[in-house]
């Protein structure tokens, strides 16, 4: 159920949330300068340099957890695909394969 959530539910309705979020905040920030009789706030009209940050922050996290929660150990040899007794065996790193020296 994690999986599911993680994989399909969250990158689902995680931008979803988002959206809502900056327009609640862009119109509550125009009805303040309205009723204020100023101009609103340069943010307020233009969500490119919020989506752009958005958008490197995502990346940040997304390379952040990849790099520290997946790989193998350094100089792990890999083993390719291959068959054995008429079957295909998966390649994979182990340290029962060839060392490629």
């Amino acid at each position: 159920m994690l999986r599911i959530f993680l994989t399909v539910i969250l990158p689902l309705v995680l931008p979803t949330v988002g959206y809502a979020l900056y327009v609640f905040v862009v119109e509550r920030r125009r009805r303040e300068a309205e009723e204020a009789h100023s101009p609103a706030p340069w943010w307020a009209t233009a969500p490119w340099p919020w989506l752009v940050f958005a958008g490197v922050a995502a990346m940040a996290v997304t390379l952040g957890s990849v790099a520290l929660t997946s790989g193998v150990a350094p100089h792990t040899p890999y083993t390719p695909a291959h068959l054995e007794d008429g079957r295909v065996v998966g390649g994979g790193a182990s340290g029962s394969g060839p060392s490629g020296n």
